[in-house]
Formats: C-alpha cells, structure tokens, sequence
C-alpha cells in the first residue's frame, strides 16, 4: 500500500510555488522583447597607487538594454555600472576601450551597445617634491608704514601628486596673513594650502610666518 507523505501540506505549497515560477518564466518569455537606452555611471579598479587619472572623466555612459517589455521599463540606472580596469594602463594618454563586457547589468537583460566606446583618459605618476610657499598679505599697516618682505620657516614643504600637475605650480600659498592697522612685524601660523585636489600636502602642515613693517620711503629715496 502506498503511503502518503508525512506533510502533505508542505507538498501542495511546493508544488504551487513552483507551479507560479514556471507560469511568471513562461509569461516572460511570451512578453515583448524592447530595447531602451539609459546613463550608466563609469567606476575605474585597479588603478596603480602610484599612479592618478588627471583628465576629465564622464559621469555617466549611455547604454543600449534589451529585455522584456516590463521588467525594461522598471530597470533603474543604480542597477547597472560600468567597470573599467586600469590594470595595465601605463602613464600619458590613452584611449580607453569599452564594450559591453564591460557593464554590468541584472540578469535577463542583454546589452547592445555602449556608447561612446572610447574614453581618452591621461594617467600621470605620482611624485614628491618640495615646493616654495609664499602667504598671502590681507589688509594694510598703519599710516606711513608699508609691507616689507614676508618670510615663511621653513621655506619648503613636502608634497606629493602627478608629476605634470607639480610641473605648473611654482609655489604653495597659505591662509592670508592679515596686517591691518600693524606697527610692526606681524607673526602668525599658517595653514598651507592645497593648489589642487590631487595635490597633498605632506609635511608640514603649518608654517609661521613673518610679515616685515616697514616705514614708507620717503619721496626722494623713491626718486633715488
């Protein structure tokens, strides 16, 4: 005699869950099959650490997606991406392939096209360098004196970032010394401040300076 299972409840609900995945799979591939574009944003892994994208990058790519009718319409762009690895990307410029093995995107869906399919991009080496710093004076000494020289100690600090970019920055300012209404040589701390994000400032991170009084030449001496 045969026996009947020992939970015969359990045995309906199975057989009518998998009865409504079979039916959801069979509509699915019954519904039309469309196409739609939408931006996907661009995440850039395995960059070199000694390395650092100085380009302008795009935010986002545009992507050509297929798949059913509903479950198109209901695809959000958070749900895709496009991953481009940098692993044997040297320094300079370089034009960068992207296809769609390079996106990614929730199963069901096929990606057509990407578009553009290049991305010219310029890696530059990271380096240190030491860098003249040189504060900026805010407002004006007391009547008949004059700013004289300004002196910072120490006079170099330690940064790093891309090698072109240190190349265009001749020195480092700091937060504005201010010597209104001074008589006399003005001393403060200052912070040290960064020309461009990819620029860090290393050490150190303040310096003092030294804002030299002086009285006013005379008409003559200028003449002189």
């Amino acid at each position: 005699m045969r026996a009947w299972p020992r939970h015969p409840g359990t045995l309906i609900v199975a057989i009518v869950l998998a009865t409504l995945v079979w039916y959801s799979k069979a509509l699915e591939r019954r519904e039309r099959i469309s196409e739609r574009q939408l931006d996907s944003a661009v995440t850039f892994v395995n960059v070199s650490p000694d390395m650092a994208i100085t380009s302008e990058v795009p935010r986002s790519l545009t992507l050509r997606v297929r798949g059913p009718l509903t479950r198109l319409r209901a695809l959000d762009a958070s749900q895709t991406g496009v991953v481009l690895d940098l692993r044997s990307v040297g320094e300079g410029e370089q034009e960068i392939a992207v296809d769609a093995h390079d996106v990614v995107v929730p199963s069901g869906f096929e990606v057509l096209a990407v578009s553009p399919s290049r991305i010219p991009l310029r890696l530059e080496r990271i380096v240190r360098r030491r860098l003249p710093v040189r504060p900026p004076v805010s407002g004006a000494p007391a009547e008949g004196l004059v700013v004289g020289r300004v002196l910072t100690e120490p006079a170099t600090v330690l940064v790093s970032g891309p090698r072109l970019l240190l190349d265009s920055v001749p020195a480092l300012t700091t937060d504005p010394v201010a010597v209104d209404g001074a008589k006399g040589t003005v001393e403060a701390i200052a912070t040290v401040r960064t020309p461009h994000p990819l620029v860090r400032i290393l050490e150190p991170l303040t310096v003092r300076v030294a804002v030299v009084v002086l009285p006013a030449p005379e008409p003559g001496d200028r003449e002189r």
